[in-house]
């Protein structure tokens, strides 16, 4: 914190862009968190549907994806009419099925990509005050006594907790983004063999 509290005080630009880098990925960390679940992602009442599905009861199996507004439930509702009335062969359902497991993998993982950018931008940003304070340094060596030595010590102090700041923050989204990948990559995997299922279950 005291690295932070020195970057603020002599490098305030630098401060606000990790205050923002570190801000944002905390937004996304907090949405995913909330959004990312199997009972989100899944269409409600699944374990209805798949009962419907297993007594054959296609009609009302449709009817209750249909009524679910999530576009799992639409995609799902729309394969599976199609199957009934006979316009896609059972390899064809599942080959879509499986393309619409993709597409669900690509929703999840939505603004995950500024999550592992802002390790690279919270170094950056970090490197940016480093050479600032380099700058201070510098002209430090053209100012004699008492200012001099001032300039000199307040220029390394920037340096130096500009980088620990940097790396403070670019630790923290490291962090955050391999929590959410692990969440994304295990409701992920729990919906893929849902799905799974619910392709056996059609005869």
């Amino acid at each position: 914190m005291e690295a932070l509290a020195v970057v603020w005080k002599n490098a305030p630009v630098v401060f606000v862009l990790l205050l923002l880098i570190a801000t944002v990925s905390t937004a996304i960390f907090l949405e995913k968190l909330v959004s990312v679940k199997k009972s989100k992602v899944l269409p409600r009442g699944w374990r209805q549907i798949k009962l419907y599905l297993a007594a054959g009861n296609y009609e009302a199996a449709i009817a209750a994806l249909k009524r679910d507004g999530r576009p799992l439930a639409r995609a799902l509702a729309n394969l599976l009419e199609l199957y009934h009335r006979g316009e896609i062969s059972k390899l064809e359902l599942v080959q879509l099925v499986e393309a619409e497991g993709n597409l669900l993998y690509y929703e999840l993982t939505k603004k995950t990509s500024f999550l592992s950018a802002s390790v690279t931008l919270a170094t950056l940003v970090g490197l940016i005050g480093t050479v600032w304070g380099l700058i201070k340094v510098f002209a430090a060596y053209s100012s004699m006594g008492a200012e001099g030595i001032r300039l000199l010590a307040e220029g390394i102090a920037t340096s130096l907790n500009s980088t620990a700041a940097g790396l403070l923050v670019a630790v923290y989204g490291y962090l955050l983004y391999w929590l959410v990948r692990e969440r994304i990559n295990g409701v992920y995997s729990k919906v893929l063999r849902e799905l799974e299922e619910f392709v056996e279950l059609i005869k």
